[in-house]
C-alpha cells in the first residue's frame, strides 16, 4: 500500500511539472510600431557600408528617399537627422498593422520547439567553462526591412526580418534564426567580446554551436560560409562546448 501511494505521488508531481513546464514561455511575440520600422530602416541606411561589404542581402523600401539617404550614408553624411524624414514616409506610406500577421503565427506555431531548445541549453550550460549568458523572456520583433535577423545583448530582444507573405530570410522555420540569434546573445559577452572575433569568426563559431546542439533537431540549419574554416578543427562534436572558452583562448592566440 505504501509502495503503491509512493508511486501515485511521484506520478502527480511529475505530471504537473510537465504541465508548469509546457504552459511556460520564454518566448514573448512583440507587435512591430512604426517607431520600430523606421529605426530597423534608419540602422540599416547607417550600416549600409558594413552590410554591403559582408555580402548581406539588404531589405529597404523601395522609394527615392531611400536612395538618397544611401548616398549620405556612404558619402558620411547621414546622421540623427535624417530619422525623422524615415518615420515619416513609414508612418504615410509602408506601415501596415497586418503585414505581419502571417510571420507572428509562424514563430508561434513553433513555441514549443523554440522552448525546448532554450530549456536544452539552460539545462548544459552549467558544465561549460564559459558563462551563456540567458534571459528569463526572449522578445521577438518583426520587420520588413535590414538583413535576415539582429540581436540586442544587453535588453534580450531579437528582431526577424519577413515580409507580408510571412516569409523569412535563409530559412522556412523561424526557429532557426530564432536561436542563432540567442546563441548571438549567449556568447556575446563571455566568448566574442572577450577575444575580440571578428564578425565572420563570430557567426561561424555561433552556427557551429547551433549545428553541434541541434542538428537532429533543426535539421535545415547550415553553416555560413563566414570566418577562419580552420575552427573547425576544434569544434567538432557537442562535447567541445564544454571546453568554448579554452578553445578559442588558444585558436585566437
Amino acid at each position: 500500500m505504501i509502495s503503491k501511494l509512493l508511486i501515485v505521488i511521484s506520478f502527480s508531481i511529475t505530471t504537473l511539472g510537465c504541465k508548469s513546464q509546457t504552459l511556460t514561455t520564454r518566448i514573448e511575440i512583440v507587435q512591430p510600431t512604426v517607431q520600430q520600422e523606421a529605426t530597423s530602416i534608419w540602422r540599416t541606411i547607417n550600416d549600409i557600408n558594413f552590410l554591403e561589404k559582408q555580402g548581406y542581402n539588404i531589405n529597404l523600401p523601395k522609394d527615392s528617399l531611400i536612395d538618397s539617404l544611401i548616398a549620405k550614408s556612404k558619402g558620411g553624411t547621414f546622421g540623427n537627422d535624417d530619422f525623422p524624414t524615415i518615420y515619416t514616409l513609414v508612418e504615410t506610406k509602408t506601415f501596415d498593422r497586418k503585414s505581419y500577421d502571417q510571420a507572428m503565427q509562424k514563430v508561434k506555431n513553433q513555441f514549443k520547439l523554440i522552448n525546448n531548445l532554450i530549456y536544452e541549453i539552460d539545462s548544459a550550460k552549467s558544465e561549460w567553462d564559459w558563462n551563456f549568458k540567458m534571459f528569463d523572456t526572449y522578445k521577438v520583433i518583426f520587420t520588413l526591412y535590414g538583413t535576415g535577423g539582429s540581436y540586442d545583448p544587453d535588453a534580450g530582444t531579437i528582431t526577424l526580418l519577413t515580409n507580408k507573405a510571412g516569409e523569412f530570410i535563409k530559412y522556412k522555420n523561424p526557429a532557426n534564426t530564432i536561436i542563432h540569434e540567442i546563441t548571438h546573445m549567449g556568447m556575446e559577452y563571455s566568448i566574442v567580446q572577450k577575444y575580440n572575433l571578428s564578425h565572420g569568426l563570430k557567426e561561424r563559431i555561433v552556427d557551429t554551436f547551433v549545428y553541434l546542439m541541434f542538428k537532429e533537431k533543426l535539421p535545415e540549419y547550415r553553416i555560413q560560409n563566414m570566418g577562419d574554416i580552420d575552427i573547425d578543427n576544434h569544434l567538432r562534436k557537442q562535447k567541445d562546448i564544454d571546453s568554448l572558452n579554452a578553445i578559442i583562448s588558444k585558436f585566437v592566440n
